[in-house]
């Protein structure tokens, strides 16, 4: 029998073990962004130091609890949990193998991963480890699309940090560590399978945290510290409904929403004698100083058992609105904001350039926080003041995010991005949602424009991590007092045009740090500093390309612009176009295809990868027509009640893409250089 725990590293688990997914597991459903942050994680520890790789501290991604079952004299590890990450190594793997032919993987030696009774799977497994064209066979889609994701997610990734895919390589399969742990022979597998899907959840970070803070902070202010943390946690809800009734009126106001006491409080000192005493004596009628002498432990417990029992307000906001980010993340945006204003609590000369350009990766939460938490330079009360300091920025930042920044709304059956602030009106003594940027002066317009721009920016990152556009906006909304609608809107739309000139298709990429707190989101690079020929690049090129081009053809519609006219045909109308919203689309697409059906030529990749050749659109719609000719996908697209991509319906208008010879090369490139056109200018 097999150790029943060990620990593994990729190498050493994938060399020669062999591994079934049984049929009481789900197939494989790890998409996008789950296979986006595997590799981004192996990232970060690898860069953690500049050790060489056998030097550098290993990574841990989990643990691997395996059945050992025998068939005949062989032995296959029947997977219990861990199979989403076993499954995207696996096809890790094979992308390594097939697009980097350099590096050795003779120790690879066979797909070693099956799947019980999902024959479909393990052969999109075994085409995908031979090196076979996924587009050609008849194919698992999920693990097809992995592949892709972590294709252009690996690329992607190395391009950003500036790694070697050799340095990823070795310390993926020599670093990277998985506790594989072996059931016991009489195990009931079905009743083990449910224990470890409905097992308690671990003590978080950010909990770990809270307390690490509450530590440092005098009696007298930790119940204000905790009651503003847990008001901020719940990312789902406004922070409004954090607190009761007399506690709202105290922070925001009596309309809940324009914050005009907040604007009017001299310092952070006065949120937490307000909060941390007058509100207990009116919510408790109990002495302070009595609350004063609790205990830690008690001021962990969740603020909304202590502090809400007096509100009167409903609040269905949990189950209406879904956040962008989580609480953990959150914490760090508001970290990084924090100490890289223009005067911090912490005297600057001690904040070293690694802790101003904070990591917007929960992973490291409490590590992030260290320095400053523990850091002998300082001294006990700049200690303090900064975390007092911080949990008061802490609460502008939820009040500021829940009004500035998009949320996914459900009401009525349908969800679709929203961008609302909280509204309380004392005649009628009720609260209600209302647009961010209300009606009068286009601002319904603009506002409608904030949320095209937000939305545009988080679907090009649905990741949780690294969100530096929302980082950006964060800082953008925190430095201003009075945000109006066109100053936010003109902002954002420069700081797209940035990430696309400075960034993505700059000759040397700029930092997002610097991009962001150096340069404060305006374009630096001229014409002569970008490399156009990065938009030629089939599926490698960045999401966010086709996202930003969508949008400025968007505006480009709406106000009549010529490049929605193809030559010798009526004006370009689709009323489909003025109702496009952003949704989940990660499939670069080639509308000539890659490997045309019923025996269609191919294209040469000069053309096939043309920026004019390509579109982004949904997994889904990706997977059923990428080997159609654009003449079946237009009748397709045509009977659609909305668009995947408007770039794609512009395509749509030109009649000889299906042709191959001259005239399909010529639409493809004046179409791409027609688009290429309009990003660069």
């Amino acid at each position: 029998m097999s150790e029943i725990t060990k620990l593994y590293s990729i190498e050493e688990l994938l060399s020669k073990d062999k591994y079934v997914i049984p049929i009481y597991q789900r197939d494989f459903a790890w998409r996008n962004r789950e296979i986006t942050q595997l590799i981004q994680d192996i990232v970060d520890y690898l860069k953690k130091d500049k050790n060489p790789i056998k030097d550098k501290p290993n990574y841990y991604i989990g643990t691997l609890i395996v059945y050992e079952r025998k068939n005949g004299e062989a032995i296959v590890f029947e997977t219990i949990d861990g199979q989403q990450r076993l499954t995207t190594l696996s096809i890790l793997l094979s992308l390594i193998k097939n697009e980097y032919r350099e590096l050795d993987l003779t120790w690879y030696k066979e797909m070693n991963l099956q799947f019980d009774s999902r024959k479909l799977s393990t052969q999109t497994l075994q085409y995908m480890f031979n090196g076979d064209s996924l587009d050609e066979k008849e194919c698992n889609v999920a693990i097809r699309q992995g592949y892709k994701d972590a294709k252009k997610a690996l690329k992607t990734i190395l391009q950003g940090f500036n790694l070697s895919i050799e340095d990823f390589y070795n310390y993926l399969i020599k670093k990277v560590s998985i506790l594989r742990v072996l059931v016991p022979e009489d195990t009931d597998l079905n009743h083990y399978f449910e224990i470890m899907n409905s097992r308690g959840e671990q003590l978080e970070k950010h909990e770990i945290l809270k307390a690490k803070c509450l530590e440092i902070l005098d009696e007298e202010d930790r119940y204000a510290f905790s009651l503003i943390w847990e008001a901020c946690s719940n990312m789902e809800k406004y922070v409004q409904y954090g607190f009761n009734v007399t506690q709202r009126d105290i922070v925001f106001g009596n309309d809940y929403s324009s914050g005009t006491k907040w604007n009017k409080l001299i310092s952070y000192e006065d949120i937490y004698s307000k909060l941390g005493i007058t509100t207990i004596e009116e919510t408790h009628s109990i002495e302070v100083s009595e609350k004063i002498n609790s205990t830690i432990e008690e001021l962990l417990e969740p603020a909304s058992k202590l502090y809400t029992e007096q509100s009167t307000q409903k609040d269905d906001t949990s189950e209406r609105f879904n956040s962008v980010t989580n609480f953990s993340n959150f914490l760090l945006h508001i970290l990084r904001i924090q100490v890289n204003q223009a005067v911090t609590i912490l005297d600057e000369e001690k904040l070293d350039d690694k802790v101003k350009d904070v990591p917007l990766d929960d992973k490291r939460l409490i590590e992030l926080f260290e320095p400053i938490l523990k850091n002998p330079k300082n001294n006990k009360e700049s200690v303090k003041n900064f975390v007092k300091n911080y949990g008061y920025n802490l609460l502008k930042g939820k009040f500021l995010f829940d009004k500035y920044i998009i949320k996914r709304e459900f009401a009525k059956g349908t969800d679709s991005w929203s961008l609302k602030q909280l509204k309380w009106y004392e005649q009628n003594k009720n609260a209600s949602y209302i647009n961010t940027f209300g009606s009068g002066d286009n601002n319904e317009d603009e506002n409608r424009e904030i949320l095209m721009l937000l939305s545009m920016f988080h679907v090009s990152n649905p990741t949780l991590v690294y969100k530096h556009w929302l980082n950006a906006a964060l800082k953008y909304v925190f430095e201003n007092e009075n945000i109006t609608a066109k100053k936010y809107k003109e902002y954002l739309e420069d700081l797209a045009k940035t990430f696309l000139y400075d960034r993505f298709i700059a000759k040397e990429a700029k930092e997002y740090f610097e991009i962001v707190f150096m340069n404060d989101g305006l374009c630096q690079n001229t014409k002569n500093e970008i490399d156009p020929e990065k938009l030629n690049q089939g599926t490698s090129v960045e999401n966010f390309i086709f996202n930003y081009l969508d949008y400025l053809l968007w505006q480009n519609y709406r106000s009549g612009k010529e490049c929605f006219k193809i030559e010798s045909e009526k004006p370009f109308e689709d009323v489909r176009i003025k109702d496009f919203k952003y949704t989940s689309r990660s499939s670069v697409e080639h509308y000539y295809p890659q490997n045309p059906i019923e025996g269609n030529p191919k294209i040469e990749d000069r053309w096939l990868n043309h920026f004019g050749n390509l579109c982004l659109i949904s997994n889904s719609k990706n997977s059923r027509l990428s080997n159609y000719m654009p003449i079946a996908k237009k009748d397709h697209y045509h009977k659609s009640a909305t668009l995947d991509s408007i770039k794609q319906r512009i395509m749509m208008e030109y009649n000889d893409w299906d042709t191959l010879g001259d005239n399909c090369k010529n639409e493809v490139e004046e179409h791409g250089n027609r688009m290429i056109q309009i990003l660069i200018d």
